[in-house]
């Protein structure tokens, strides 16, 4: 498939892996999660290789259009189940209700993408790669402050991450560069809220 020039930006545009990079082992053997922000890892750069064959063969989209959906996809499915788990979680009533909100924006942004991926016949991922559910299965051992500093750090760096990245998608053409318009504004109102509360947990 062609592709355009300015994506070798999308040679590929970040997907999410390699979080497990962010943990350690402390002097008693434990595994911990590093207190660095957990976004700084969690979202890698990939080219076309990574995009799984069968899921772009027979797809109506480009390979920048589609390696864009896979990781807006795969982005979107983890801020919802994080929230979901920060509900859970959190005792604290601003990252409770950034949660819900999360919850809410990116299940409505997944069935508006689906609808778009639909139309294109394009395939969306719909699991997680092994080292980014462990990651996420590490977050489940959290709690208390701990949890919602980790969390907030993470919801922070990672919305940077998917700002360019949907900042990058204006390159690209019809249903693709109109869901990904749509959602900014939306991601932009995120990024602030989180960076609000990340700075009242300090």
């Amino acid at each position: 498939m062609e592709t355009k020039s300015m994506l070798k930006i999308c040679a590929g545009l970040m997907i999410l892996a390699e979080l497990t990079a962010c943990q350690h082992t402390d002097r008693s053997g434990s595994a911990q999660l590093d207190s660095a922000p957990v976004g700084s890892d969690s979202l890698r750069r990939a080219d076309s290789s990574d995009a799984p064959s069968d899921v772009t063969h027979m797809s109506k989209v480009d390979v920048d259009g589609a390696a864009f959906m896979d990781t807006a996809a795969v982005g979107g499915m983890m801020e919802v189940d994080l929230g979901k788990l920060a509900l859970e979680k959190s005792s604290n009533a601003e990252v409770k209700k950034f949660a819900a909100q999360m919850v809410a924006d990116h299940t409505k942004a997944g069935t508006d993408l689906k609808a778009v991926a639909a139309k294109l016949e394009h395939l969306l991922p719909s699991t997680y790669p092994a080292d980014v559910k462990m990651h996420m299965d590490d977050m489940k051992k959290l709690s208390g402050k701990a949890f919602d500093k980790h969390y907030m750090d993470m919801m922070v760096n990672d919305h940077v991450k998917t700002l360019d990245l949907f900042r990058s998608a204006s390159s690209l053409r019809g249903e693709i560069k109109d869901f990904a318009a749509s959602t900014l504004p939306v991601l932009e109102k995120h990024h602030q809220m989180a960076t609000q509360i990340n700075a009242a947990l300090k």
